[in-house]
């Protein structure tokens, strides 16, 4: 009788694991389709249904997560940001000049927009500006990256007595920069069939590291002696 009631016991157990796995693994499903299909077709044009059935999923399970569509798409900005801000953080406030902070700033986030293309495009593309709830969330996120930008690289310049890019205009600048690549890859190629294989991402944040650190328009010889990120008065 006891052996019998531990075998039930141990099955339940094994039961209900299986079933939080189960959940775990109907959240990342509907979470990776949404991002796919937001991705390619836009947060408008895609429903409800279709992510529960592109991810197998019970439509209810949705509501159960996420509350709504617009939950889900919540989430995915989440945690896109936090994976960015993360990165601003460490690596703005790390050891070395601007110069190099910058540098290793570039490369972080690059290799992270890589590896998230879609979120990225999400994130940057799927503002409705008619939606103010939305346009909250993600102002809650930017507040933070400008927060650290400014603290980072602003707040520097000005005790140098250098008149630097207001931190509005620099995080969304530096992000811009760095996502071109990702936004418009698809575009280039069919400007130019395999521009994005002869210019790797590798290639691209050196790119973008000389533009930040040197210019634009110096000779390139002229590049030896780093120049700061100012506006001239």
């Amino acid at each position: 009788m006891l052996n019998n009631r531990l075998i039930n016991l141990l099955d339940e157990m094994k039961n209900q694991h299986s079933k939080k796995q189960q959940t775990v693994h109907s959240k990342e499903r509907i979470l990776k389709t949404a991002v796919s299909l937001f991705a390619r077709q836009g947060f408008a044009e895609t429903g409800v249904r279709e992510i529960a059935n592109t991810a197998d999923v019970n439509l209810s399970m949705i509501s159960y997560f996420f509350g709504s569509k617009k939950g889900v798409l919540k989430t995915i900005l989440d945690n896109f940001f936090a994976g960015y801000l993360a990165i601003a953080r460490e690596e703005l406030a790390g050891s070395g000049d601007i110069h190099s902070r910058l540098e290793q700033f570039v490369t972080a986030s690059v290799n992270y927009f890589d590896e998230q293309k879609d979120s990225l495009i999400i994130t940057i593309s799927e503002l409705p500006h008619d939606d103010a709830d939305i346009v909250e969330h993600k102002a809650s996120w930017a507040r933070q990256m400008v927060e650290v930008v400014n603290r980072e690289l602003c707040q520097p310049q000005l005790k140098k007595n250098i008149q630097p890019i207001p931190p509005t205009c620099l995080a969304p600048m530096l992000t811009s920069l760095m996502a071109s690549r990702f936004l418009f890859g698809p575009l280039m190629e069919k400007v130019q069939t395999g521009s994005s294989k002869d210019f790797d991402t590798k290639t691209y944040i050196n790119v973008l590291i000389d533009m930040l650190n040197h210019g634009l328009t110096l000779p390139h010889k002229e590049k030896e002696k780093p120049h700061s990120l100012t506006i001239k008065k």
